[in-house]
């Protein structure tokens, strides 16, 4: 088998960023407990029967250690108007949750209320994939944001926005 060709990192960047995803925020807590969070477009549902999601993490994240220690984490999926919190968790400052809203769900992992929804998950799988970890989580509770009738927010080409779900003409 030959090598395949490398790809430029700037342009596989640039390809990367014209796929619009979700915002999430992929929380977890370390080992004493203290909450840890980042900023997530690579996430997914994975199964239904049983209910599996995807999170890909950085390795040297500290929330990547706190999944890793605790074996549990959630998701918490972002609508118009959170770009601030996406922002936020997408830093590396220590004080992420800094006036943050949050409360410790069934496997303690900090869940948003103001969140769309959130699922969370014990870990079910951590595959290595390069510099990121792919987590697969069995969901053990959904918690559904009636309160929110917000548009879900969107990254796409660098940039925060919403995805309208306004009818089609």
């Amino acid at each position: 088998m030959s090598t395949p060709p490398s790809v430029d990192t700037l342009e596989f960047r640039l390809a990367m960023s014209r796929l619009a995803a979700g915002v999430s925020i992929v929380t977890a807590t370390d080992g004493d407990g203290d909450p840890r969070g980042l900023t997530a477009t690579a996430v997914c549902s994975v199964s239904l029967r049983p209910p599996l999601v995807l999170a890909s993490v950085s390795d040297d994240s500290t929330t990547h250690a706190a999944i890793v220690a605790t074996q549990a984490f959630a998701l918490n999926f972002l609508g118009r108007g959170e770009e601030e919190l996406a922002r936020r968790f997408a830093g590396t400052a220590g004080a992420k949750f800094e006036g943050v809203e949050w409360v410790a769900g069934a496997g303690g992992c900090p869940v948003i209320p103001e969140a769309l929804a959130s699922c969370e998950c014990v870990l079910e799988q951590a595959v290595p994939a390069g510099d990121h970890t792919l987590f697969v989580g069995r969901v053990i509770r959904v918690r559904v944001n009636a309160e929110a009738a917000n548009d879900p927010l969107i990254h796409f080409a660098g940039a925060y926005g919403a995805l309208s779900r306004g009818g089609s003409g």
